[in-house]
């Protein structure tokens, strides 16, 4: 019997019990013991948490209700709960079952082969941790451990080409094929150190970016200096990536909610990857998980060619003087100037525009006329999408808060603009048109 064969549905009604994982090594190889009998229907269901911050375990605790009798588990083929990051609020507990963990890692498997050695540098109590670690133990894959992971020290290029190194001599013994799974934010990093992560990226067989957006420079200068790179999309509700470089894994069913599904529209994802719903939440469930499909927060298109196109999330269209602003579009207009390492843009509440786009900027070198850049930039959103869109707070920071999920910490950036916390120019664009 195989692996795959032990994934069946649980006689029994199953316990949900809370495993802490603790930053470095000590907390994947605790996670990956826990995982196998849940996995396979010998132990109880799981809740994977970090240890730290205090807060958020604390709150994912009380608001997911890990073994507590007067909660019991939704259904007995659940295996995993994973929490959402709260980027937008209050951890979700997402229910995946046995079914489509296996479906992921299978379909996984078929596209980009079995045969395989990861490296892992994402926390592991997270989606694209947890899977894999499930693509691990399905396809019985070893892993070398970055020291970095979960946070247990910050990630580093000369750090990260050693774990390389000892990944791709085994690799280079046992005939494996080398892959790691990275957020943007760790690409970039790497490829900002010059040589030593450069060449580090071009050791894997497959380098996959997700959890956050990939900026389009990023994609092409990967691609330009040969590093074998797939774009990941996907969330937690559909156990992490299911549609990579704009092609769906097998079995999964991509739809939007347009007239023949040519104009832009909401992303609908169906097929055996999909969760089951969530933790203690029946009415959200229900919403979002309709007729078995998963309605995501995501707009999209397909290009000429097929290829599903992320355009960016529903609740980041805010209204400006009465005109919709696309915030992600402000954000991709910010990221292509020459100076921007990196940029978030927010929206604030305001009395007389309704709402009004704030941008926190990284840049690449000291700038020493702030004004003539901010100046640029928002000509250019003027002129390309519309006065309405222009910032009217643009902030400058050495670097931007991150969830340990590799996601932009948004909330935070929201706290620090409305209490006036970072010091930049603040300058109001005019009146929208």
């Amino acid at each position: 019997m195989t692996q795959s064969d032990i994934f069946t549905k649980s006689p029994f009604a199953r316990k949900l019990t809370a495993v802490t994982v603790p930053p470095g090594a000590a907390g994947v190889e605790k996670l990956a013991r826990e995982l196998s009998p849940a996995l396979f229907g010998t132990g109880p269901a799981i809740l994977p948490i970090a240890t730290t911050p205090a807060q958020l375990l604390q709150q994912s605790l009380e608001s997911l209700k890990p073994d507590d009798p007067n909660f019991p588990l939704e259904s007995a083929d659940i295996s995993i709960v994973c929490a959402t990051s709260g980027s937008t609020g209050t951890p979700r507990g997402v229910l995946l079952s046995q079914r489509a963990l296996e479906a992921s890692a299978l379909a996984f498997g078929t596209r980009f082969g079995t045969n395989n050695r990861w490296v892992i540098s994402m926390p592991v109590h997270r989606i694209a941790g947890i899977m894999v670690l499930v693509r691990s133990m399905l396809h019985e894959s070893p892993f070398e451990i970055d020291p970095s992971v979960g946070g247990a020290r910050a990630f580093d290029a000369a750090t990260f080409a050693e774990t390389t190194k000892r990944a791709q001599h085994k690799s280079a013994e046992d005939g494996r094929a080398l892959m790691v799974s990275l957020v943007p934010t760790q690409i970039t990093r790497l490829l900002d150190a010059g040589s030593v992560g450069i060449e580090a990226l071009q050791s894997y067989d497959l380098v996959l970016s997700g959890a956050a957006a990939t900026p389009q420079p990023m994609q092409l200068r990967l691609r330009e200096l040969g590093i074998k790179v797939s774009i990941s999309y996907g969330m937690t509700e559909t156990c992490g990536g299911c549609v990579f470089d704009g092609v769906p894994l097998a079995g999964v069913q991509i739809s939007l909610d347009t007239k023949d599904e040519i104009e832009p529209g909401r992303i609908t994802i169906s097929g055996n990857v999909v969760a089951s719903g969530y933790r203690l939440a029946p009415q959200l469930t229900e919403v979002s998980f309709a007729a078995g499909q998963f309605q995501t927060q995501d707009t999209g298109n397909f290009d000429s060619t097929g290829l599903l196109q992320i355009l960016g999330r529903l609740d980041d269209v805010v209204i400006v003087g009465g005109v919709n602003v696309a915030l992600s579009a402000v954000e991709s207009l910010i990221r292509d100037h020459p100076l921007i390492k990196d940029v978030a843009v927010i929206d604030i509440q305001d009395d007389l525009w309704g709402s009004i786009p704030i941008a926190h900027l990284v840049t690449r070198a000291e700038v020493i006329d702030t004004a003539n850049l901010i100046s640029e930039i928002q000509d250019t959103i003027r002129n390309q999408i519309g006065s309405a869109a222009v910032p009217r707070g643009i902030y400058f920071a050495t670097s931007l808060p991150m969830l340990d999920s590799g996601k932009i910490d948004r909330i935070s950036l929201r706290l620090q603009t409305t209490s006036d916390n970072t010091q930049g120019p603040h300058q109001n664009p005019g009146t929208p048109q």
